[in-house]
């Protein structure tokens, strides 16, 4: 046996020996020899059949008489030698290999790294396998690629004097590889300051292609350093090339790898890769018994109007800044993923349910933090977060990581329900789950409720003044078996959703308009209208044939529009404003946060009301230093002759902080709850 094969055999990972065709051990490698060792042999026998049991000589003889017949063969079971002790579990026999002085041999390797802790001195295991160890499975599955499933398609020799060009272009002309010489010469000359190295050289031809349809296939090149160079420079040193053709592209491999646990656009966690991670994450809790873990599952509100208004370009692009700022807010503790299209799920260690719900509200906030800009529109964005929560008392009820993230998205639907943009705390039970399905279930379309489930509620407007009111602002609500649970702020976005809320719209338009001709009060009356209405030909059509005939009627009517429809449709939003002035409407501005891209077209638009963001008058009440600016942005729109009202005024504190402001009127529970009104109830 020439020193060649011999060197052949020492780089293999498991133990290994040249078998001849009567079952002759001719060659082994030190792995072999010490397996024998560790079961009491003090040496190798000459044949196979001298060193196993009958049983398994017999067995070996079989698999060996298939491979000398040209093809590959591999046995499982244990393989027993003489002595009764165990020697593997599985090995393996390539095609047969034709060795010096036209000699016959097949290479046989025995594959033990499924005996358990046992393991061969001189056995390669990086991953330190233990096959009791279920969670060590996918390192057991790595160890077991490295056997070779044929003898290597070609053995290349370098005596160490040929350049790295020379070495390139024969490893070129062998494999017929598509590398470029540079890259491969620098691949070379990097490889053998460091031997064993391995490189894989892309192939071009038919065949490779034609057997892998998903993906290239490349040739394995296993450069080896022969006995007996160790005194030469690493350029000059012998070697020897093991060339394996048509092997999958581990890079492939790594990237579908990746990609299995990746969302490929935001680059976070996908679904999959999430719930392994929160597996884990449970796992801690469990041992450590003091940190909780809060998860938390965010639906996007109306990311359809990002798509269906500004192109997937925008979307994709909206779901960017998303990502950017659930990782921004939970930090470097946190997890993020991205399981659905415009749903996503986070996690983050935290010691209490308030902290759980604090961070959630901090999603929120970052969320408002968002500006999108698509020429002239300008896309926000809003969500609703459930919260689930996760301590080593809870998990006592064995809670896995799916049960958990169904409570959080259960959660989160039922804040959907309420109408989107909110927190909810999931109930710590199981049957919230239940109950949380079934509502989404039974969810009935907005299109399907006539109008005896419909009834106009009417809310005062105040002036701050002279405390009297001075107009009612105009709600739609819900009413009959149908409704129960379900709030009509969610009602009216799945009728944004479905394209049903311009018959909304005009259903409400009409019975106002009803109502004001019966009406003696002259008192002004609010409404608020979808951009979708705006646009809306018919919408139009209903107003001029209404108030053409009664041009009083426009005198009482005021149409708000909200903020986040004028930044995403300004353009429509003006045009409407300018339609209904034409009638002698007024117009209002409503949830106005004064965003810059409103502000900057409010001087050349026919608006009469702006309808603070409740946002605003809150950081008032708990940072004073605010009110300056808030203050500001009233004497602005006072010059433009627009008039200001606050809304959500609960408390007489802040009823009068808003007189200071100079702020001309209020609404909000403070003066007046919704009441259902009567005169105009179907």
């Amino acid at each position: 046996m020439s020193a060649f094969h011999t060197s052949l055999l020492e780089v293999l990972p498991f133990a290994a020996a040249y078998a001849a065709r009567d079952g002759g051990i001719l060659a082994c490698n030190k792995a072999f020899e010490n397996g024998l060792q560790l079961r009491g042999l003090s040496g190798v026998p000459g044949r196979f059949q001298d060193l196993m049991s009958d049983e398994s000589s017999a067995r070996f003889e079989r698999v060996l008489a298939v491979a000398f017949g040209g093809m590959p063969a591999e046995t499982s079971g244990e393989v027993r030698l003489r002595s009764g002790a165990v020697f593997c579990n599985h090995f393996m026999c390539t095609s047969h290999v034709f060795l010096q002085k036209g000699r016959e041999a097949v290479l046989v390797q025995f594959d033990t790294a499924n005996e358990g802790p046992e393991q061969w001195p001189g056995t390669l295991n990086p991953s330190g396998v233990n096959a009791a160890d279920p969670e060590k499975t996918a390192g057991r599955e790595a160890s077991d690629s490295r056997v070779l499933a044929h003898f290597p398609d070609e053995i290349l020799y370098f005596a160490g004097a040929e350049s790295h060009e020379d070495m390139a272009l024969t490893l070129l002309e062998k494999t017929g590889g598509a590398q470029d010489l540079d890259g491969l010469k620098q691949a070379l000359e990097e490889a053998r300051q460091s031997l064993p190295q391995t490189l894989h050289i892309p192939e071009t031809t038919a065949s490779s292609r034609d057997m892998s349809p998903g993906g290239s296939r490349v040739s394995e090149v296993r450069l080896i350093a022969l006995p007996g160079g160790h005194d030469s420079s690493p350029d000059e040193i012998a070697c020897m090339a093991i060339v394996r053709r048509n092997v999958e592209n581990p890079a492939e491999i790594a990237e579908n790898k990746r990609l299995a646990y990746e969302d490929p656009l935001t680059g976070l966690q996908n679904r999959r890769a999430f719930t392994r991670a929160l597996k884990r994450e449970l796992a801690h809790v469990r041992a450590d018994g003091e940190t909780g873990l809060a998860v938390y599952y965010i639906d996007l509100d109306e990311f359809k109007k990002v798509n269906d208004l500004g192109g997937h370009d925008a979307g994709d692009d909206m779901l960017l800044r998303v990502a950017s700022s659930l990782k921004l807010t939970l930090g470097e503790l946190g997890t993020v993923a991205r399981i659905g299209g415009d749903e996503f799920a986070a996690m983050l260690p935290v010691t209490s349910r308030e902290t759980a719900h604090e961070y959630a509200e901090k999603i929120l906030e970052g969320f408002g933090r968002i500006r999108l800009e698509i020429k002239d529109r300008v896309f926000t964005i809003s969500g609703s977060v459930g919260v689930a929560y996760a301590d080593g008392e809870t998990l006592q009820k064995n809670k896995d990581a799916s049960a958990l993230l169904a409570l959080a998205d259960t959660a989160c639907l039922r804040g959907k329900r309420d109408g989107g943009r909110s927190v909810q705390l999931c109930a710590d039970d199981a049957g919230d789950v239940a109950t949380g399905l079934e509502e989404q279930d039974n969810l009935p379309e907005p299109e399907s409720f006539c109008g005896k489930e419909l009834v106009l509620y009417a809310m005062p407007i105040v002036s701050l003044k002279t405390n009297e009111t001075c107009g009612h602002e105009v709600l739609l609500r819900l009413q009959g078996e149908r409704a129960k649970g379900l709030s009509s702020r969610a009602w009216i976005s799945a009728a944004e959703r479905s394209g049903f809320i311009a018959q909304v719209d005009a259903w409400t338009l009409d019975r106002v308009l009803d109502a004001a001709e019966r009406s003696a009060n002259r008192s002004l009356l609010t409404m608020n209208v979808s951009a979708e209405s705006a646009r809306d030909p018919g919408f139009r059509d209903s107003l001029h044939s209404r108030l053409s005939v009664n041009p009083l009627l426009a005198s009482r009517l005021c149409l708000e529009i909200a903020e986040k429809d004028f930044l995403r449709e300004p353009s429509t939003v003006e045009s409407f404003f300018g339609f209904v002035s034409e009638f002698g409407c007024q117009t209002a501005i409503d949830d106005f946060a004064g965003h810059w891209p409103v502000l900057s077209r409010l001087p050349g638009m026919r608006v009469e009301w702006l309808k603070l963001e409740a946002g605003l008058t809150r950081q008032v009440l708990r940072e004073p230093a605010r009110a300056a600016i808030l203050s500001g942005l009233i004497g602005a729109a006072r010059k433009l002759g627009m008039k200001v009202v606050a809304k959500h005024i609960e408390t007489p504190a802040q009823a009068e902080l808003l007189r200071t402001l100079d702020i001309e009127a209020a609404q909000g529970f403070h003066f007046g709850r919704p009441a259902p009104w009567i005169e105009i109830r179907c």
